[in-house]
C-alpha cells in the first residue's frame, strides 16, 4: 500500500489535471490544480513514510504510518460524501470512491500485520 500511495501522490503532483478531466469537470482551474498536488504531496509522505518503516522491520512504526494513512482516507470518503449537496449525489460518490478504495486496503493491511491479534487482546 506504501508504494502504491506514494505512485499514486507522485501523478497527483506531475499530472494533476487529468483526474479533474475524467471527473468530468471541465478544464480544471488553478485551485483545484493546486488542491490536487497537495492531495499529492500528502500521498507521497504517508506512502513514504510506510514504505521506510516497512522496509525498517520498524512493525510499529509501519503501523503508524498506515494508522495514519486509513485516518486521511476515511476523512476524505467521509468528507465527500457529506459534499453531496454543494456537489451533487454523482459527483460525491466518484470523489468517494479512491479514497474508500486506499481506506479498505489500509485497513486490510493492518490486520494482515504482525501485532495485530495483540492488539486486539490488549
Amino acid at each position: 500500500m506504501g508504494w502504491l500511495r506514494t505512485a499514486v501522490g507522485a501523478a497527483l503532483i506531475v499530472a494533476p489535471k487529468v483526474p479533474l478531466r475524467i471527473s468530468g469537470g471541465g478544464e480544471p482551474i488553478g485551485t483545484s490544480v493546486l488542491l490536487m498536488r497537495t492531495i499529492g504531496i500528502r500521498d507521497l509522505v504517508l506512502g513514504f513514510g510506510a514504505v521506510a518503516a516497512a522496509r525498517s522491520s520498524d512493525v510499529t512504526g509501519a503501523r503508524h504510518w498506515t494508522s495514519a494513512a486509513l485516518a486521511s482516507d476515511s476523512l476524505d470518503t467521509a468528507t465527500s460524501l457529506g459534499s453531496f449537496r454543494s456537489i451533487g449525489t454523482r459527483g460525491s460518490i466518484i470523489a468517494a470512491v479512491l479514497p474508500f478504495t486506499f481506506a479498505c486496503g489500509d485497513l486490510w493491511v493492518l490486520r494482515q500485520s504482525p501485532g495485530h491479534a495483540e492488539n486486539l487482546n490488549q
